[in-house]
């Protein structure tokens, strides 16, 4: 089965955080969630549900994630 693409972000994530990563920068995030074919949309979607689910913050000036 497809995963929803929010959920395929945050799996992206999750391994370019690495095993016991806290936070990541979000610019390189972006960068490599764009070469996988995500849109900026798509991104900005699955970081807000993410947010609202209290599992990733991200920082006000939108630099870094860091996982909760």
């Amino acid at each position: 089965r497809c995963p929803r693409p929010s959920e395929a972000i945050f799996g992206v994530l999750r391994e370019l955080g690495g095993p016991g990563g806290r936070a990541l920068p979000l610019p390189h995030a972006l960068a490599v969630l764009g070469a996988r074919g995500f849109t900026p949309a798509q991104v900005g979607a699955a970081l807000d549900e993410y947010q609202e689910l209290n599992i990733i913050h991200v920082n006000p000036a939108r630099t870094q994630i860091t996982f909760v």
